[in-house]
């Protein structure tokens, strides 16, 4: 191998790692970037008739309404410095409410409210929160979020000094109170009758929480068969059952979980699986006036940017089927998006390292007959990044820890391939030159 041409040959592919490394770093910061496709909340109409989705068109969130059937899509919301999310119909169906955020990661949600064809926005709540979910109140004067100081949004677990707590906004004054003030780590899955509000909390798992509007008290849902972590939660309007997603029994020992679609019946205190789709399910609602729920089947689960297909099931027959809506394609930009991501992939990176220094190694071996030196040091770096991320963990922070030790254990394993590199390398060339 000529000499100008082994330059070259590493130029390239230090070119190439370096991009591969630096477009995986900018999706895992926003892996929907270059995205289009569903987001990941719905809502129906109390008629039935419509549909309430976001939908991300090159990284773009929008609010968008269909027709129950998919047709006849119309696009709600049209800003494009915010990206706009998890959408809610009112009960009377003349209202929607909407979470909006910058595109950054660490930015914080403002809670919105316009009339259900996307007029007249009002903005709710301040600069002072960030808003997790919302729902309207059963007589639609009454919006009930959960909220956490926006100030704490991108703070390292521990450091923060509030936590998310159960809000209360008037859709007439805007006025906003607070109801809750457990600072909970986390809460989600809001809910809503005549009389309480329903959410999640998690306390060493999920467990299903109250708010009691007349007493003003919070306290734990006791159902006996209700138990273990619970996602997702949502009612029938008539309260008598509850629509979650769960950790199926098949999934509990695999090194992936699967998130199935569970049905509780209060009544008679029995939970049925409705879903063996062997991936992730979120965002159950129920229909009013037919028995069936619509969710989202994530079906790249569990890579991200999710790609969510819109599905019904009738709860009698049990049968699934996909709503396909008639949303705008952007086929070029879905070229971009599997090319961006196959070149941030991790694999390409690992791919690209070794490459890299098997060159590297192949010189070391032509030049100074000593093949195991890039091998070693790999190694040596992944066994200085194994004791970094124990130390990094119980000193600092322990999410940091994993990625370190994450990354170490990946050079590990491309270190020891480049061993058996180096053994080939060693023998082809000691082979050749017996042979002259």
């Amino acid at each position: 191998m000529k000499k100008g041409f082994l330059w070259g040959a590493k130029a390239v592919v230090f070119a190439l790692l370096i991009s591969s490394i630096y477009l995986s770093y900018t999706q895992s910061n926003d892996p929907y970037r270059f995205f289009t496709g569903l987001g990941s909340e719905i809502s129906i109409s109390p008629n039935d008739d419509r549909l309430l989705f976001s939908y991300y068109t090159n990284g773009n969130e929008q609010i968008y309404s269909s027709s129950i059937s998919g047709k006849d899509v119309q696009q709600l919301t049209t800003s494009s410095e915010t990206r706009s999310h998890t959408p809610r119909y009112s009960n009377d169906g003349k209202k929607i409410l909407f979470l909006a955020k910058k595109a950054d990661a660490n930015e914080q949600n403002v809670l919105n409210v316009t009339n259900a064809d996307g007029q007249t926005p009002q903005k709710v709540s301040d600069d002072s929160l960030h808003v997790t979910d919302a729902v309207f109140s059963k007589n639609n004067q009454q919006i009930y979020f959960i909220g956490m100081p926006a100030s704490d949004l991108g703070k390292l677990e521990g450091t923060a000094e509030g936590g998310s707590n159960l809000y209360v906004a008037d859709v007439q004054t805007g006025k906003v109170k607070q109801l809750t003030k457990k600072d909970y780590f986390s809460m989600g899955d809001l809910a809503v009758d005549d009389d309480d509000v329903y959410y999640t909390v998690f306390n060493e798992h999920e467990e299903l929480y109250s708010y009691n509007l007349k007493a003003n008290k919070e306290q734990r849902v006791n159902y006996n068969k209700l138990t273990g972590d619970i996602y997702e939660t949502t009612f029938t309007p008539s309260g008598d059952q509850v629509a979650y997603t769960a950790v199926s029994k098949e999934s509990e020992n695999s090194s992936l979980y699967e998130y199935e679609l569970f049905l509780f019946d209060i009544q008679s205190n029995k939970t049925e699986q409705l879903t063996t789709l062997k991936s992730s399910v979120n965002s159950p609602v129920f229909f009013h006036k037919q028995n069936k729920v619509v969710f989202l089947h994530d079906t790249a689960w569990a890579a991200q940017p999710e790609e969510y297909k819109l599905k019904t099931i009738d709860l009698k027959t049990k049968e699934i089927q996909e709503v396909k809506l008639s949303v705008p394609k952007d086929t070029n930009n879905s070229v971009l998006n599997k090319l961006v991501g196959y070149i941030g992939n991790g694999y390409t990176i690992g791919l690209l390292y070794v490459v890299l220094l098997s060159l590297f190694t192949y010189s070391f071996h032509k030049n100074k007959h000593k093949p195991y030196v890039i091998p070693i040091i790999s190694l040596s770096i992944a066994i200085v990044g194994v004791v970094a991320s124990f130390v990094t963990a119980a000193v600092f922070d322990p999410w940091v820890g994993i990625a370190i030790g994450t990354l170490s254990i990946g050079i590990a394993a491309c270190s020891i391939i480049l061993f058996l590199i180096a053994f080939v390398i060693k023998q082809v060339t000691t082979t050749h030159n017996h042979s002259l």
